[in-house]
């Protein structure tokens, strides 16, 4: 059961999400917000499992929202302007929902949703590695030979002291799996090695040759996690 909230500023648009909700049976409306601002202000908005927010809305569009949030759920974006999608997916979103959305394409992104949802599993406390999928097989990466990864959609890159790795999921799916004492978020679209980190200067940490930009959102967890004399 996917628990799922709405922000659109649009009363007939929330209308038709929620009909769309309640004849899924495995979707449960949560809560609904006729603006980000709202949304941003209530402090159960992470308690859900999958946010439908429209692009659109005034004085701060659903872009904007995700650029100031730091959200657990998925995310899928509706707009009438077909535009957004490529931006939409900078942000690591589920789907992209043109409007008006027709329920069959609504159900489309809520599969994708919930195969998302079931990749996530928790970490074991003793694995030092992960398998990924590699031709017709899969390929082992220790976490301490992975230096940075970079996230496209729904492909991230892992690039480890020896070579690149693609794999078909998400930053989310991967961070469940990694662990927290070794990897840090520092970026939507970038996840790093602690160890692997040569320098930090101003929005940019440097990995060897390798320079990848700091979020502010993700900035003061960086300063705290690094062992600063």
């Amino acid at each position: 059961m996917l628990n799922v909230s709405i922000i659109d500023d649009d009363k007939l648009s929330r209308h038709i999400l929620k009909k769309y909700i309640d004849k899924t049976n495995f979707l449960n409306f949560h809560r609904e917000f006729d603006s980000a601002i709202a949304a941003m202000d209530d402090g159960e908005i992470n308690a859900t499992d999958l946010i439908i927010l429209d692009v659109e809305m005034p004085e701060l569009s659903g872009l904007e929202f995700l650029e100031r949030t730091e959200l657990k759920p998925q995310i899928i974006i509706t707009s009438i302007n077909r535009d957004y999608a490529v931006k939409a997916f900078d942000f690591d979103v589920t789907d992209f929902l043109a409007k008006p959305v027709q329920y069959g394409r609504f159900l489309q992104s809520i599969y994708r949703a919930q195969r998302r949802n079931e990749e996530k599993s928790p970490t074991r406390s003793d694995s030092d590695h992960i398998y990924i999928k590699s031709n017709n097989g899969y390929s082992r990466i220790d976490f301490d030979e992975i230096v940075y990864i970079e996230a496209y959609s729904d492909y991230m890159n892992i690039h480890t002291m020896k070579e690149r790795f693609t794999a078909l999921s998400t930053m989310k799916a991967i961070e469940e799996r990694l662990p927290k004492s070794k990897f840090i978020r520092v970026h939507r679209s970038y996840m790093v090695h602690l160890d692997k980190i040569n320098r930090f200067e101003d929005n940019m940490i440097r990995l060897g040759e390798k320079v990848i930009p700091v979020s502010r959102s993700c900035k003061e967890n960086l300063l705290k996690r690094l062992n600063f004399f």
